[in-house]
């Protein structure tokens, strides 16, 4: 919750109104009105935020001072380590942590997250109550993995199991979390090569110098759920981009990519990728997607074409995405919510904004009139 938070506030200077700040919390974020102190005096304790309190003591304005993403967890990661955790909490994130790496049987639970036996039964409770925890059943057993990662049918990872073998299914899985836009072939890969096939795992292909398609798999570890429904285009765009770098990087020949994540800023930052005699072909899938254009090579005699960003702001979005996925192994579209953000920065008139709201699981439902209300005693927008 603490860090839902801390992504939700950054890169605003400063909320003046705390009362709609909670409102929005627990609209938006599930931070109930019991947690919303205990949450931002960890904030406050981790340096995230700055806070001003009246002189009844209670806090009446926030100041922001979130870093990036990749700063922000591991400072609240020591923080919670410094509240000295009890050996459950402990467990419970040591297992999710592991299913991070990829799913595995719940059989090597103890083996795989060191966690003590007598307390498995607890675990996977607790871990299936707060949803941090997903399993499918099989013939060999019961398979645990995270409901973070993208499978789109995930009842499949029982049948991989069982065809490959639960080791294999573990190390491979283990090989992808480490490299986002992996090349599999059924010789060094045979699961995920099966698990392609099967439309367990999304390899957009992209065609080597040799003449085959070689399919670069990719796992999206994502928060934002829209991504693999509402917004799967944004999605397939990025995978697009992911195999076409890493195909640049793996299978240029001469002309092989020194950097994925340089090419990703260049095409950002300049719109357009120098060009070589295979950027027709290593860029096609790309251009298929409407993420790039081939531009006229600049040379009066040349016959190269020039990958030219269709500035767009999906196509940007998309770049951002599997950028994310190159170096950080997720995308980070998912740990900020873009709605509660877009809602700070909506600029309107308020009169009574709401000073408390009801625990709520599901989530709060507020009319757009309410909330622009809301946002805009957070923003110091209008006047009471």
């Amino acid at each position: 919750m603490a860090a839902d938070l801390a992504c939700l506030v950054r890169g605003t200077a400063i909320i003046t109104d705390i009362a709609s700040l909670e409102s929005v919390a627990a609209g938006e974020l599930d931070v109930p009105p019991t947690s919303f102190d205990a949450v931002i005096s960890l904030l406050e304790e981790s340096g995230l935020v700055e806070l001003t309190r009246d002189i009844h003591g209670e806090v009446s304005g926030l100041t922001s001072e979130v870093p990036y993403f990749q700063d922000l967890y591991p400072i609240l990661g020591t923080a919670w380590r410094n509240r000295r955790p009890s050996q459950l909490e402990e467990e419970v994130v040591a297992v999710v942590d592991q299913l991070a790496l990829g799913p595995f049987p719940a059989e090597m639970l103890v083996e795989r997250a060191g966690v003590e036996s007598s307390d498995v039964d607890r675990i996977l409770q607790l871990g299936t109550d707060s949803h941090l925890i997903k399993s499918v059943s099989g013939i060999e057993g019961t398979i645990l993995y995270s409901p973070f990662t993208a499978f789109e049918n995930p009842a499949l990872l029982s049948e991989l199991a069982e065809s490959h073998g639960s080791d294999q299914l573990l190390s491979e899985f283990a090989a992808l979390r480490n490299r986002q836009g992996l090349a599999v072939s059924p010789e060094r890969y045979p699961l995920l090569y099966d698990a392609v096939g099967r439309g367990l795992l999304l390899a957009p292909s992209v065609r080597l110098p040799s003449g085959g398609d070689q399919p670069f798999v990719t796992l999206p570890y994502t928060l934002d759920r829209s991504l693999l429904i509402g917004e799967k285009p944004i999605l397939d765009k990025a995978l697009a981009v992911v195999a076409c770098i890493r195909c640049g990087e793996e299978f240029g020949g001469y002309s092989d990519l020194p950097s994925a994540v340089s090419a990703i800023n260049k095409l950002l930052r300049e719109g357009e990728l120098r060009p070589h005699s295979s950027s027709e072909r290593q860029y096609r899938l790309m251009r298929n997607k409407g993420v790039v254009a081939y531009g006229s090579d600049p040379m009066p005699w040349g016959h190269w074409i020039v990958p030219t960003l269709i500035d767009t702001p999906d196509n940007r979005r998309a770049l951002e995405i599997a950028r994310d996925l190159i170096t950080l192994g997720e995308s980070m579209e998912g740990r900020s919510d873009r709605t509660g953000m877009d809602l700070l920065s909506t600029d309107a008139i308020y009169l009574n904004p709401m000073k408390t709201v009801k625990a709520n699981r599901p989530r709060l439902a507020h009319k757009e009139a309410e909330y622009a209300k809301l946002i805009a005693a957070v923003m110091g927008y209008g006047a009471s």
